[in-house]
């Protein structure tokens, strides 16, 4: 394997918050070789994303989680047929048609963070309570996703990680008698009619939309790069 390759898988775990020791690295390694070099990206991408379902006590990442994590990916392969990083062999179909009944429905518990199956009873049309539950579980997962990241979790003897000081996600409702800057996550809502709230599981706050700035398709897309560029030479600099 190149070196440039042993670079990037480096260079792409450290930007996802992972260090590899020397075997794991060496494991990845071995699983990218497998593929040609035009899906060797997808590839290196497939198993970090693998990673990142994992619930991982540290940032250190071992030979025997690689391994089990590859062996998994094979299995799947050999069951279904495809990877993602396989999609559009010659060898293979590059359509393959599941049941949706056959998937297996999971809920998020956000005290455990962690998944467990669904066992009752899938219905053909959803329930009124379904939509809710969505929303729900769907602000649940990016809340403890962005929580998990170095720049938004509770700071450690009381260290800064960015100029910005502490940016630890604080809940709406703690709010209440409290001054300062505090970073909170939500989604914007209208509750009443010309009025905008934001609002998380805990409570809502009233805000003022009317100096807000309109962009164009266009200028989100250049401020978004931008704010992408900074934020990876920001986590950059940290490793």
């Amino acid at each position: 394997m190149s070196a440039s390759t042993r670079k990037k898988v480096q260079r792409k775990s450290k930007i996802r918050g992972y260090n590899l020791k020397v075997d794991a690295l060496d494991e990845i390694l071995s699983f990218v070789s497998r593929f040609p070099n035009s899906d060797q990206d997808e590839a290196i991408d497939l198993l970090l994303d693998q990673i990142d379902h994992e619930s991982l006590k540290s940032t250190i990442v071992d030979k025997e989680l690689v391994q089990r994590l590859v062996n998994l990916l094979w299995e799947t392969d050999e069951a279904v047929g495809e990877t993602s990083v396989s999609f559009g062999s010659s060898s293979r179909s590059s359509i393959c048609v599941i049941d949706a009944f056959d998937i297996p429905r999971f809920h998020y518990d956000p005290i455990r963070k962690q998944f467990y199956e669904h066992t009752g009873r899938l219905p053909v049309h959803g329930e009124a309570s379904a939509k809710e539950a969505l929303y729900r579980d769907r602000f649940l997962l990016l809340s403890q996703r962005l929580s998990r990241d170095q720049h938004f979790s509770k700071p450690a003897f009381d260290s800064e990680f960015s100029h910005f000081g502490s940016c630890e996600i604080s809940p709406i409702q703690s709010l209440v008698g409290r001054t300062g800057r505090r970073w909170v996550m939500g989604l914007i809502s209208q509750l009443e009619d010309g009025h905008f709230y934001l609002e998380d599981l805990t409570a809502s706050v009233e805000i003022n939309l009317s100096n807000a700035i309109s962009f164009c398709l266009l200028t989100i897309i250049i401020l978004l790069f931008y704010v992408l560029q900074e934020l990876y030479n920001l986590i950059k600099g940290f490793n």
